[in-house]
Formats: C-alpha cells, sequence, structure tokens
C-alpha cells in the first residue's frame, strides 16, 4: 500500500453531474468514463456557477454499504454558493472529515485505477463511505508525469493516530539515510516498498518497508535487496511477515508495536521523578558525544556503530531533523530519547536508561520532555515503535499512548539475540 497522509477538511459545496454506477464488472464499466466524456464534451466546468477554482472534482458518495456497493459519482468543481444549480446538474456536499490522502502518479488513467486498487485491498483503512473524491488541480494539469490526489474518508482518531506511526516509520528512516554523512547511506524507492541505509552497522539503521504491509517479494528481488546491502556490508531488516524470507537467511525477530498519542489538545502531565533529575538538549558536540555514548551503550552498538552513530546524530541536528534529549541525575548522564521531526511526523527514538538508574522515573521525564517539544513545534501526534520483549510498554501506557499496529520483522546479517540486548 503507498505510505499517505491523513488530513482534516471542513464541508465544501460542489455542482456537477452524475451518475449512479457501482464496481461490479456487469453494473457498467463505461459509466464513469461515459460521465467525464461529457463533462468534456459539454463543457460543464464553464457553466458552474459560483465556482471557487477550476481544480476539478470526481466526488464518489451515497453509498449502499462498502465499495463493493452501488454508490454515486458526481464530477464538478467546489463552489461558494448552490443557490444558482444549473439543469441538468446537481448540488452535493463533501463531507468534513478526516482523509487519507493517496496520490497516483503516472500514466493516467492506469496510475490512478491502481491506486484504487490498492486502497481497496487496504484493511487497516476505517473507510466512513460517506464521501470520497479525486482531486484535479495543478500537479495534474501542469506536471508530468500527472498526479492525481485521492481523498479517501475515515474515521479520525484511530485512523489519524495509525497514519502517524506509518508515516513516522517513513520519514524517520529516510530522514537518516538522506542526512547521514556516511559513505554507505543511501534511500531508494521501487514500485513495491523503500530501501534505507544510514550506513551504520546496526540493523535497525537499515532496512525494507513495504508499500503493501501483506505482499511477498519474490526469490529474485530477495537475492538483489540482499546483495544490495551485503554490498555496503551492513546488517538491515525487512519489515514484512513474508516467510520466503526465512529460505534466505533471514532470522523471525518478532513483532514490533506502533503506538501514538493524541496532542492536539493537551499533553499529559510530567510524571513524578527526583527533583534533582534534569533533561536538556544535547547541541553542543560533547553533548551530541554524550547522547551517542549513553544510548549506544543501552542498546549495546559496538564501537564501530557508536562512531558512524555520532556522525549521523551530528549531522541530524544540524539540519534540524532530530532533537536528542539527556537526563542528568545529580549532574551524571544517566538517559536518552530522542524526537524525529519530519514535515508530517513527529516520533520518540532512542529512550534508554541506565540499568543501575532506572524506576526512577527518567523514561517518563524524557518522554515528556519530547512531547513538550513537538506541541511547541505544532504538532498534533506523536509515535513511537517498540521492540519485543520491551520494558517501555507500562510507561507509555500510563501517559495514554494507544497501540494502533504490529509489525513484524526478519533481520539479516545479526542474530535477533544480539538486537535484544
Amino acid at each position: 500500500m503507498g505510505i499517505h497522509k491523513v488530513v482534516q477538511k471542513s464541508a465544501v459545496l460542489g455542482i456537477g453531474i452524475d451518475c449512479r454506477t457501482s464496481n461490479a464488472p456487469e453494473a457498467g464499466p463505461q459509466d464513469i468514463p461515459n460521465l467525464w466524456g461529457k463533462f468534456y464534451n459539454e463543457d460543464i466546468i464553464n457553466r458552474i456557477p459560483n465556482k471557487i477554482s477550476n481544480e476539478v472534482i470526481a466526488l464518489y458518495c451515497d453509498y449502499e454499504g462498502d465499495y463493493n456497493q452501488p454508490y454515486s459519482v458526481v464530477i464538478g468543481c467546489s463552489v461558494s454558493s448552490i443557490d444558482t444549480i444549473p439543469e441538468g446538474m446537481v448540488a452535493k456536499t463533501i463531507p468534513a472529515s478526516s482523509y487519507a490522502v493517496f496520490t497516483a502518479v503516472g500514466e493516467y488513467p492506469a496510475s490512478l485505477i491502481k491506486t484504487w486498487g490498492n486502497i481497496w485491498k487496504e484493511s487497516d483503512l476505517k473507510r466512513t463511505y460517506a464521501g470520497d473524491f479525486e482531486l484535479y488541480g495543478d500537479k495534474f494539469v501542469s506536471r508530468s508525469p500527472q498526479e492525481v490526489e485521492v481523498y479517501i474518508g475515515i474515521n479520525g482518531t484511530e485512523n489519524t493516530l495509525l497514519q502517524s506511526v506509518i508515516q513516522g516509520r517513513l520519514e524517520t528512516f529516510q530522514s537518516g539515510s538522506l542526512c547521514s554523512p556516511l559513505p554507505e547511506a543511501g534511500f531508494k524507492e521501487t514500485d513495491e516498498n523503500y530501501l534505507y541505509a544510514w550506513g551504520i552497522d546496526y540493523a535497525c539503521h537499515n532496512g525494507v518497508i513495504e508499500k503493501n504491509k501483506d505482499r511477498i517479494p519474490s526469490e529474485e528481488e530477495i537475492n538483489k535487496t540482499i546483495e544490495y546491502f551485503s554490498s555496503k556490508n551492513l546488517p538491515f531488516m525487512w519489515w514484512s511477515a513474508a516467510k520466503i524470507l526465512e529460505t534466505k537467511g533471514f532470522q523471525f525477530g518478532g513483532n514490533l508495536t506502533g503506538i501514538a498519542l493524541d496532542i492536539s489538545q493537551d499533553i499529559p502531565s510530567k510524571p513524578m521523578a527526583s527533583s534533582d533529575l534534569k533533561i536538556k538538549m544535547a547541541q553542543s558536540d560533547s553533548e551530541i558525544q554524550s547522547f551517542t555514548d549513553l544510548a549506544a551503550s543501552a542498546f549495546a552498538l559496538n564501537p564501530k556503530a557508536t562512531e558512524q552513530w555520532l556522525a549521523v546524530n551530528n549531522s541530524a541536528v544540524k539540519q534540524d531533523e532530530q532533537v536528542h534529549f539527556i537526563a542528568y541525575l545529580n549532574g551524571v548522564p544517566v538517559g536518552t530519547a530522542t524526537l524525529s521531526i519530519s514535515p508530517s511526523s513527529a516520533g520518540i527514538w532512542n529512550l534508554g536508561t541506565s540499568p543501575e538508574y532506572r524506576k526512577h522515573g527518567i523514561a517518563g521525564a524524557l518522554v515528556h520532555a519530547a512531547l513538550v517539544e513537538a506541541k511547541k513545534r505544532h504538532y498534533n501526534q506523536v509515535m513511537a515503535i517498540l521492540m519485543p520483549k520491551g520494558m517501555a510498554w507500562g510507561l507509555f501506557t500510563r501517559m495514554n499512548f494507544k497501540a494502533v499496529c504490529e509489525f513484524p520483522f526478519y533481520v539479516y546479517g545479526v542474530s535477533t539475540e544480539e538486537l535484544e540486548k
């Protein structure tokens, strides 16, 4: 499934021409193409009164059930008033809703047909069926390849939290790959997935993210992917449950848990902690060094990986892609956390506490500091991904984070036991 964002939109009035159809083969596969033909042949766009813009909208509404049942299609434009409705046209309201936004890029209409096919197969998308629409704007008219944005009405909070995890995962690993100064770093997108490499000798920093979580990669693709990362001498993880990976030397790592918190209204109260505990952002070279050394120790990174990670951390801070936090207890650094900051997502990573200082409220204070910073930067949701057998679940639950998905994964070039250290 293509990665998509979630947006909130107010209700919009529209006027256009309509037809009734369904996706069943016997229902008339030419209904929608014929409606588009009428729209252009009869110059409907210039006959619509009170247009807000010349962007064309194809609205899907009045569903009798899900996408397998009959529905109406209206092709027209958004308007400021429906006081005047020309003969042969209809007025509809595009409902206020949370919308998952997908982008169909490429040869039209093949790219749009493929995008809709993927949307219909997406089981995690909690659709409202109150109204969906395609937007044909400047990206469709003046760009090559053409782009059509598809807006799918969804149930707000649950889907917003889910998409903050999905988007945050991709944006964090993409950002780390692109801002990494290491020679083996890189990021590339294929038709089916994303390959990211921070260039660090640690599996969690290199991997493959599938666009469709249920897709099973081919043997040839797996071989090419192994070759790609092996040429860089990097261990990596594959975010997938495809058991075929086991035949190629991968080890199943279990299920990571994606969690998220809505902070659009407020953030949780700061957990109880010692008055001697201080949280500070790592900004100077020495502070970033201290953060890296402490976090690397908590996650059992080898000396080579630690040195590589330091270079990435320095670059990410300078490019304002990450904010690193250090907890000091009586002046001693005892805990770490990172807030990743991307255009549409914020996430908490690298949460760790020195073993001898655990159960002193340190992790809670670090999470709270990250939430405060995310709120200051005007994010509405904050995500995190918890490792299997992780000890942080109780903390995040107390701070009202919700589990919204799971990510099965495999690792290559390293044992799962090493990741669990």
